[in-house]
């Protein structure tokens, strides 16, 4: 009987060691809802498909294919605060499954698109836009079975549909960067 109790503790021990503390990007989200310097956004597709009849087949495919949009910003006010989140936001995106699709800029403005899930069946895009005097945008598509080229017809379609685009809701999303 104590051999099994043992056995049941060191199960159990073993157990709760495994689990995995690190924060998921939808919880830094959620979390990041609860304080005031952060703006987000949450966008349905449903915006951008307004004008639908002024989109080719092609471009309501990949709009049909993109389930909603997250967007977060944080202005710049606090450097230790703005160090402190953005290297949150990193270890968030280095060991949550993501892969990284591209960054460029420099060590002071930066921009880097990961996505999860596999190149044609990806699930998720995040773009994490930096700038060390302004703050940063952390945007994430979510979709089904998107691939890359579609990400890219999308931003296209993001581009040639403004006109039906309701931009008053990205007012303050984009103040981060002005």
């Amino acid at each position: 009987m104590k051999a099994f109790k043992f056995s049941l503790m060191l199960l159990l021990i073993a157990t709760l060691m495994s689990c995995n503390n690190q924060q998921s990007l939808q919880e830094y989200y959620i979390d990041s809802k609860e304080n005031e310097d952060f703006i987000m956004v949450d966008l349905p597709t449903s915006l951008i498909s307004a004008k639908s009849e002024s989109l080719s087949p092609e471009q309501k495919k990949v709009i049909e294919s993109v389930k909603k949009i997250n967007l977060l910003a944080y202005s710049l006010k606090d450097t230790a605060f703005y160090t402190s989140e953005t290297g949150k936001v990193k270890a968030i995106l280095k060991g949550d499954n993501y892969d990284e699709l591209m960054k460029l800029g420099s060590t002071e403005q930066r921009m880097r698109i990961f996505i999860k899930g596999d190149e044609d069946a990806i699930d998720e895009v995040v773009v994490f836009a930096q700038d060390n005097s302004k703050g940063f945008v952390l945007a994430r598509v979510l979709g089904n079975d998107m691939n890359v080229a579609d990400m890219v017809r999308f931003a296209e379609t993001m581009d040639t549909s403004s006109a039906a685009l309701n931009t008053a809701q990205f007012e303050g999303i984009m103040d981060v960067f002005n």
